[in-house]
């Protein structure tokens, strides 16, 4: 796995990172409170996986390229930054912090595409272990992680415009197209930034800050609903 960052690494700070796949919990504390988090984050310890949790991380791990060759399949076109060449992007210090810490973002797609029409990543869940693939109310919640995404890779200069979020199974496959939503973006921004003002700060977070109130711009492009 390659690593791209916007700035070169400053051995004398103290470095913090966000990953875009724990954005539920930074943000809204879905599935570990926000004060939990800063916990482990503080200690630079993941909280581990549960049994049962771990199974669903490992189904997802070993069909990712089964998502991967479907997207293939559909659009008649080949991705870079594909499994083991996946690039991890990194944008360093994201909230410009003056002192001795600093909080990186971080995310790593699991696909990219660009042409003179497209600049999309591609996310790829394997839900329900293979049985069918996810509704829109189950992958909605992707929306974070994929908001944070793109603004990673667009900090870093690198154009994305949407993601198609692939939710596959044995049994059919269900992909949404996803826009750039600036307003999402600044949103969850705040919300980034308030908790890495918490995590460097050692003071508490609300656990559920008010919900995001715009519009996004979705549609199902491939499957049925």
């Amino acid at each position: 796995m390659k690593t791209q960052a916007k700035f070169s690494s400053d051995k004398d700070l103290k470095r913090f990172n966000l990953r875009s796949s724990s954005a539920l919990n930074y943000c809204f504390g879905t599935y570990t409170p926000r004060n939990e988090m800063i916990e482990w984050d503080r200690k630079g310890e993941q909280k581990p996986i549960g049994d049962f949790m771990q199974k669903y991380v490992d189904f997802g791990n070993l069909h990712e390229k089964s998502g991967i060759a479907k997207w293939i399949l559909i659009n008649k076109k080949m991705p870079v930054e594909i499994l083991e060449d996946q690039h991890n992007y990194v944008l360093q210090n994201a909230f410009n912090l003056k002192g001795d810490t600093v909080v990186d973002l971080s995310c790593t797609p699991d696909a990219r595409y660009s042409d003179k029409d497209d600049n999309l990543l591609l996310e790829i869940k394997c839900g329900s272990l293979g049985k069918k693939p996810h509704d829109w109310n189950k992958a909605k919640v992707y929306l974070a992680q994929v908001s944070i995404q793109q603004y990673i890779l667009n900090s870093l200069g690198i154009k994305i415009d949407k993601t198609h979020l692939v939710s596959w199974s044995f049994n059919g496959t269900r992909i949404w197209e996803i826009e750039r939503n600036y307003e999402f973006e600044h949103y969850l921004l705040g919300l980034l930034e308030e908790y890495a003002m918490a995590l460097i700060n050692d003071s508490k977070l609300e656990d559920k800050p008010k919900k995001f109130e715009g519009e996004h711009k979705i549609k199902l492009i491939y499957g049925e609903e």
